[in-house]
């Protein structure tokens, strides 16, 4: 079930009567099952085959869990050379949580692409194979709640976390249906705790926030990143014969309509969260903003960025083993979070880009000899903004050779084959008039988000009434909604 769709916006407000008319008012275990049962059936209204999926990652990791948890505390009370026993048959068991979810996540994602490249190697040394194919589909979100998961029993292998003795409450925590699709990828330690206990109704200015996010949320999908998948989709869909300022713009477009698709179903996903009862972690934090690569990757896709930080690079050494020792850690990371993205080596290229990025440049742009002024600062993120958006061809174009025709075709002409972009003028300036907003809301509230929301709640109630009317109809009225089919977002592919 997409969020910018009707069938949604039916769900969304039974889910909201029931839970808090009925469910959240009895017990936690009733409230539960009813977040498991809601849960499914949104996840189900895409394929309801694919829940067998979400049930055996959750079965499996909250038996191994507890599994883990005994032998914690049998530790606690254990002579310390009987410590290695333990610590043995607690990793077999994580171990078979990994390869449990890694094994389905792989299988699922990666079984083409694995079996393709075996193919294109043995070729190399002249044999000549036919890979095996499946029809496999990918199953929406299985990317995200395998990670959350395993969060989930690598913390209680390393003593982080406290494993739960309620299934109800495991199974809700992985399949709670604002962030089951594209996250936020919330940990154990944070977000299991939250489902022990009746949820506090929010107050007016919590819900308040909550429904005004949710409406920025589909602001920024319906009126700009959908209107902007036309320009990038008719800049990409021929990048051999593409014209050269079709292709930049289309290169351009792509970054803003990345950010701001993914950007808009955190929003939503918090909001609507929020609106339960329940806080999730933000997700972006004006990541074209930045100024070193290395605080790109902290503002763009947060849950994501800092779960390879912490359960890959840091066990891996992190940068505690020497120069040449980090630069491999950081390498291999970037490489495997861009085959998380997606079963291509575009993705590991594109990934790989962005490793030598923070490799290369980072030491450059965080020079003492460097100015950090104002002026700096917006020069630096525009230099990022740069970098990453040529990155982007990679993870855009269908093909390694479709994205090399992207390089060599950008660049400015004086021909009118902008207009196969398929929106007319008016609808280019509007995208361009959106985007400057954007910018502006950027720019204007990295300082005084708090200062700017302060003054509008002191508004009189009939223009705020009037400011919600007059957005919700713009949202409706001049949204780009795809010849009257829904878009879907572009990270339900990972």
């Amino acid at each position: 079930m997409l969020f910018n769709s009707f069938a949604f916006a039916i769900f969304l407000p039974l889910v909201f009567i029931l839970y808090w008319g009925v469910f959240n008012r009895k017990n936690v275990t009733l409230r539960n099952g009813f977040l498991i049962v809601a849960s499914y059936i949104f996840y189900a209204w895409w394929d309801w085959r694919f829940l067998s999926l979400i049930i055996i990652s959750s079965l499996t990791d909250f038996w191994i869990g507890g599994k883990m948890a005994a032998i914690n505390h049998r530790e606690s009370a254990m002579p310390e050379g009987q410590f290695a026993a333990c610590r043995r048959k607690k990793r077999g068991w994580l171990l078979v949580s990994i390869i449990t979810n890694l094994g389905l996540l792989g299988f699922f994602k990666y079984f083409g692409f694995f079996a393709e490249s075996f193919a294109v190697m043995m070729s190399v040394f002249g044999i000549t194979i036919s890979p095996m194919t499946l029809n496999i589909i990918l199953p929406v979100g299985i990317s995200f709640y395998t990670f959350q998961t395993l969060s989930y029993t690598i913390d209680i292998y390393r003593g982080k976390a406290e494993a739960t003795k309620s299934w109800l409450q495991f199974f809700a925590f992985v399949s709670f249906f604002p962030q089951l699709m594209a996250g936020p990828i919330e940990r154990a330690t944070n977000f299991l705790p939250q489902f022990k206990n009746l949820a506090k109704k929010p107050d007016y200015s919590v819900f308040r926030n909550a429904m005004l996010l949710v409406a920025w949320g589909f602001f920024k999908k319906i009126m700009i990143a959908d209107r902007l998948a036309v320009l990038v989709d008719g800049a990409f869909k021929n990048p051999a014969t593409a014209d050269g300022l079709p292709m930049l713009l289309g290169i351009v477009f792509f970054a803003f309509q990345l950010y701001l698709d993914f950007s808009a179903y955190s929003d939503i996903a918090i909001g609507v969260a929020r609106m339960l009862g329940f806080e999730l972690r933000r997700n972006f934090k004006r990541p074209y903003l930045s100024v070193s690569f290395d605080e790109f990757w902290k503002r763009w896709h947060i849950s994501l960025s800092s779960w390879f930080r912490d359960y890959v690079y840091i066990p891996l050494g992190g940068n505690r083993r020497g120069t040449r020792r980090t630069v491999i850690n950081v390498l291999f990371v970037f490489a495997v979070s861009g085959l998380w993205h997606g079963a291509s080596w575009n993705f590991v290229i594109w990934g790989l880009f962005n490793a030598l990025f923070m490799i290369l440049l980072d030491p450059v742009l965080n020079s003492k000899t460097l100015k950090h002024g104002v002026v700096a600062r917006y020069l630096k993120s525009g230099f990022i903004f740069a970098c990453w958006t040529l990155s982007l061809a990679f993870f855009r174009a269908q093909g390694f050779d479709a994205a090399l025709d992207c390089f060599r075709h950008i660049g400015f002409s004086h021909s009118d084959s902008i207009v196969n972009f398929g929106l007319n003028a008016r609808e280019l300036s509007l995208s361009f008039i959106l985007l400057g907003i954007l910018a502006v809301k950027g720019l204007v509230w990295e300082k005084s988000e708090t200062a700017v929301s302060a003054f509008f709640y002191r508004m009189p109630s009939v223009m705020r009434w009037i400011f919600y009317i007059v957005f919700v109809l713009s949202i409706v009225y001049f949204g780009h909604y795809g010849n009257g089919n829904e878009h879907s977002f572009i990270y339900f592919q990972f």
